[in-house]
């Protein structure tokens, strides 16, 4: 493939790649404004209610795990097409669901597609865009869980409406959506190449070895913590906010969603201003500690104030999570001696990290808000948060000196 076809294909793939990902998304919160009514009408506890959601983190997190090692083994294309095929038919066999064990088998099936998803995106993005490139590319691509969260909590109940008020077609529909994207990724889906120089011993370290060698990493180590506390946090607050307002509350079923939907509105200001301000200044670690702050802070006032205050809260909470995730996906492209097969790895292991504490985050925080209420225990897990703000201060800078010290700033 030629340079010139290669520059202009390039936006294929990833028109292609970021519709995969909003849709897995999209299937990873789509139960959250549903979430009592599914739980009435497959007769569930709150416990129960919260482990749907969360398992499709423990697949995310055992088969992300696994995405470097399928990569080098078939390719980026095939492990990425059998993930979108694989949420797809997950999703769509939501239509024959009947019984707890169905959803459940449901879930399953779309959390193994989500897991080697979420690894070869990042893979994706290495071998097809230049070092310059991939800070604004990692901007787009962290924008989407809450682009797709925003889809979840402003569309879901008119489009359950919709639908004959059945929940199961709701989920049948975003199965469609990704069928459609598992399609085109089918037909137009390429493997692409490193484009950057690489020292040729960083890729003679193949195969399972090569997580040990990416694990000894201190920055991996930091970062794998800082996005298990992050999701920790996220994924009880945006999973339970819904059901904080109406059960605890008493608020309706629309105004809890729509209060809960300035959250996803807010990531995505915060990662469209904080992922160019990032990608033009040159600089990461300002984008990291300060907003796992402002996640803590936010949160706390989300749950507590009334009025404008739980308005302001909530909107801090949602800039804060979704603004230190460009510098999330690009802090690991910009570590020492990378290539796509390492920066897979280091996807893998923090990704697997990340959503094993968000599998049972959601779980845990139901069996135990039965026992203390939901609102103490959003704020136990919030603290999660400023243990995140410790291990990203703690890092290294990884991005480029030059340009942060033409600005006039150290580092």
């Amino acid at each position: 493939m030629s340079n010139d076809h290669v520059t202009k294909y390039r936006w294929v793939i990833a028109l292609i790649v970021f519709m995969g990902i909003m849709g897995m998304n999209v299937m990873w919160f789509i139960p959250s404004p549903l979430l009592t009514i599914i739980m009435n009408d497959l007769n569930l506890n709150l416990t129960l209610g919260g482990l749907g959601i969360s398992i499709i983190c423990l697949l995310a997190a055992v088969f992300s795990l696994t995405g470097g090692w399928l990569v080098e083994q078939i390719g980026a294309k095939k492990a990425f097409m059998y993930g979108l095929w694989l949420m797809a038919t997950g999703a769509i066999y939501c239509y024959l669901v009947d019984n707890y064990t169905g959803f459940f088998i449901s879930r399953i099936v779309i959390g193994i597609g989500s897991g080697l998803c979420l690894t070869i995106s990042g893979v994706i993005v290495m071998k097809w865009f230049s070092e310059r490139e991939r800070p604004y590319i990692n901007t787009i691509n962290s924008l989407l869980p809450y682009v797709a969260t925003v889809f979840t909590f402003t569309l879901t109940i008119p489009l359950f409406i919709l639908l004959g008020n059945s929940w199961r077609m709701v989920i049948v529909a975003w199965g469609i959506f990704l069928a459609l994207t598992a399609l085109a990724w089918t037909i137009w889906g390429r493997d692409g190449d490193d484009l950057d120089d690489v020292p040729d011993e960083t890729k003679q370290t193949l195969g399972w070895s090569l997580y040990i060698n990416v694990w000894k990493n201190r920055e991996v180590r930091l970062l794998s913590i800082a996005l298990a506390c992050d999701l920790w946090s996220f994924q009880f607050l945006s999973s339970i906010l819904p059901t904080f307002y109406t059960a605890e509350l008493g608020m309706s079923l629309q105004l809890s969603s729509k209060l809960t939907a300035i959250f996803p509105v807010a990531g995505i200001v915060a990662g469209l201003l904080c992922g160019i301000w990032m990608s033009r200044l040159g600089l990461r670690k300002p984008f990291t500690y300060p907003l796992h702050v402002m996640i803590f802070v936010g949160t706390f006032m989300a749950i507590n104030y009334t009025g404008f205050l739980r308005v302001l809260g909530i909107a801090m909470a949602g800039f804060g999570n979704a603004g230190w995730a460009p510098a999330l996906f690009t802090m690991p492209m910009e570590f020492d001696d990378m290539n796509p097969e390492k920066v897979g790895v280091v996807f893998s292991i923090m990704l697997s990290i990340g959503y094993l504490a968000a599998f049972i985050s959601p779980w845990l925080g139901g069996w135990l808000a039965e026992r203390i209420s939901i609102h103490h225990t959003i704020f136990l897990f919030s603290i999660s948060s400023l243990i995140a703000a410790a291990c990203t201060f703690l890092m290294k800078e990884t991005g480029t000196y030059k340009k942060a010290h033409s600005l006039g700033r150290g580092v």
